[in-house]
């Protein structure tokens, strides 16, 4: 017959581990409410995964995919749930990746041959030049050789995490504690938001705008002052670009390519130092390349622009409406259902 001190150590043990469970919960909880007050937001940090996702969803044809490709100017300047408000017949996805020129991308569409969508080429005459085509080749070679369903329902189970909690964010993790305790530090309070289909905006309430303003104009001039590219090298490769876009167009596809408004000495890296008319405007006269300049609409080049390289998340909508406006009006999308200016 069991003794009653053993048949007891069972219960014992079962309220060892819930309490054990309790406190660790109501530390994880005390944690996450800790890093709430310094600052820490909850919400989404983008990855290969996330950006994976998206790349699964540019094909089809009904509804048409139109495919953001860029840097940060179109991530966090174009509003995808606004066109697709604009545009129903239209599936946007968002592909642009922030501080990458997107040239590597675009070779990977039309190396694609299920791809028959359009892609809005987020790009200036600087990005377009051969050194920083290949910066966006390391999303295109992990979504070709490691993305797979595992990684998918892992991303999207992580979704949930990072939404609910601060802690999913891999800058409080424990190796980047480690590395604070050694070498000192904060964590990174993110600028920036996204949402799971990668559309983002930038927070600039949460720091000096001014200061990044004048960071982006040292930029430019240091680029500046970097030996002009040769035209005819430049057109050499613009030729090879051209290629992409016909390998996109004979399947049906077309690709429209946007320099989204800038400002400032940033502005003076296209308006200055490429000559327009020996540049980019040759490259558009090509053979089927639709290319369009900010310059060239008069409603984007008033947006404000406090770091003279990003509009404010509250005008994504407006720049989104301009863009729908002038490729409607230009023939370069369908205009059977024109869209109306925003008040």
């Amino acid at each position: 017959m069991p003794s009653s001190t053993s048949s007891s150590e069972p219960r014992a043990l079962h309220g060892v581990w819930l309490a054990a469970v309790v406190i660790a919960v109501l530390a994880l909880l005390a944690l996450d409410r800790h890093w709430r007050a310094y600052g820490m937001p909850a919400g989404l940090i983008d990855s290969k995964q996330l950006w994976s996702i998206q790349r699964d969803r540019v094909y089809g044809d009904d509804p048409r995919p139109v495919v953001f490709i860029g840097a940060s100017r179109s991530a966090y300047g174009i509003d995808p749930k606004q066109w697709r408000s604009l545009l129903p017949r239209t599936k946007p996805v968002m592909l642009s990746l922030n501080g990458r020129h997107p040239i590597a991308m675009l070779r990977d569409l039309a190396a694609d041959e299920d791809f028959r969508g359009l892609v809005i080429c987020d790009v200036d005459t600087h990005g377009m030049l051969r050194r920083w085509w290949e910066m966006q080749q390391e999303y295109v070679d992990y979504h070709r050789l490691r993305w797979t369903p595992n990684w998918r329902v892992h991303r999207l189970l992580l979704n949930a995490w990072q939404r609910a909690s601060v802690l999913a964010n891999p800058a409080l993790g424990w190796k980047a504690g480690l590395q604070r305790w050694f070498e000192g530090g904060t964590p990174y309070i993110p600028v920036t938001r996204i949402n799971s289909g990668r559309g983002g905006e930038i927070l600039f309430g949460q720091f000096d705008a001014a200061a990044s303003a004048r960071a982006f104009d040292e930029g430019a001039e240091q680029k500046m002052r970097e030996p002009r590219p040769a035209v005819a090298d430049y057109l050499a490769d613009a030729r090879q670009i051209q290629a992409w876009v016909k390998a996109i167009q004979h399947r049906g596809g077309d690709v429209v390519f946007f320099q989204p408004p800038v400002s400032g000495r940033v502005a003076a890296l296209e308006r200055e130092y490429f000559d327009r008319a020996a540049y980019w405007n040759v490259f558009a006269a090509m053979d089927g390349i639709h290319a369009l300049h900010a310059d060239d609409v008069p409603a984007m080049r008033a947006l404000p622009l406090p770091d003279h390289s990003h509009v404010r998340g509250e005008d994504r909508a407006m720049l989104t409406t301009l863009l729908v406006q002038e490729l409607q009006r230009r023939g370069w999308i369908d205009a059977s259902q024109p869209v109306a200016p925003l008040r």
